[in-house]
């Protein structure tokens, strides 16, 4: 058992959630993240810099997140990817902030709870993302009544479907599925969604049955591997779910890699290495 641990620890694994932060000494925290990701077989890592609490900030102060994600993907070239962060509701700050991001070699679009991803002020980003094939991770979540006042719009499954029934061909991704709430209820909200919309396991609530509940009601494709900060409890919620050895590889790694292929990428280490 110990091995078959070991070898589940040092699997390669894309982790598509995860941040390096705006802020005096970002150069250790990108370089934190990359030792720490490497003793749990983290081969690669998608980042974004945010700005919280539904902020509505000008594009002033949104482009220095960005600049730090290209200056982390400089300094780990063969491990940091970024997700460009915007704020939709500034139309045409948001879609160019995106172009130049994407033409910089970020690989996605990184939203959080400024609006909910089916709000109109979105669908401008949505038909980027689409054109572009790149996809969409949405900061979402069902939190409870005394948690829900604090994100009025935070994203959760039912914002999902709609807006993939507007758009079906947006890869959209649920972030956290561990975020807190009730994710039984997000989860089971996109059932029906378009297959082009994911969720990551990540977050630090590590309720037992979380990845078997998400690839029960959505396929083992629409289930990627995120940590979020919680490197060790991701890895290890994935480990412990009742899945076969190949479903765990479509969750760590080839979902990720295919997300990456429809914009004619691939990954940085490929497991044929």
């Amino acid at each position: 058992m110990t091995l078959d641990i070991q070898s589940g620890i040092l699997r390669p694994k894309i982790d598509m959630h995860c941040h390096v932060w705006l802020m005096e000494g970002w150069e250790q925290s990108a370089d934190h993240l990359v030792n720490s990701g490497a003793m749990l077989g983290i081969t690669e890592y998608w980042c974004s810099s945010i700005i919280q609490q539904g902020i509505l900030a000008p594009i002033e102060e949104v482009r220095p997140h960005n600049n730090t994600i290209l200056s982390a993907m400089a300094r780990h070239p063969q491990r940091i990817r970024g997700w460009c962060f915007v704020i939709p509701g500034h139309f045409q700050d948001a879609i160019d902030e995106a172009e130049r991001c994407l033409d910089a070699g970020m690989i996605g679009i990184k939203l959080y709870n400024q609006y909910r991803i089916n709000d109109p002020a979105v669908h401008p980003i949505l038909e980027l993302a689409t054109e572009r094939r790149v996809p969409i991770l949405q900061h979402a979540g069902y939190p409870v009544a005394e948690h829900r006042a604090s994100q009025p719009l935070i994203s959760h499954g039912i914002h999902f479907t709609e807006a993939s029934e507007k758009y079906p061909d947006a890869m959209l991704i649920h972030a956290h599925i561990g975020g807190g709430g009730d994710w039984e209820h997000t989860v089971r909200e996109m059932r029906d969604a378009s297959p082009n919309v994911y969720i990551d396991v990540s977050g630090s609530n590590l309720d037992d049955g979380q990845v078997e509940y998400a690839v029960t009601e959505l396929g083992i494709g629409r289930v990627l591997f995120g940590t979020d900060g919680t490197m060790a409890g991701s890895v290890g919620k994935v480990l412990d779910a009742d899945l076969t050895d190949d479903q765990r590889e479509h969750i760590f790694f080839t979902n990720a890699e295919h997300i990456l292929a429809q914009q004619g990428a691939a990954p940085l280490h490929p497991l044929d290495e």
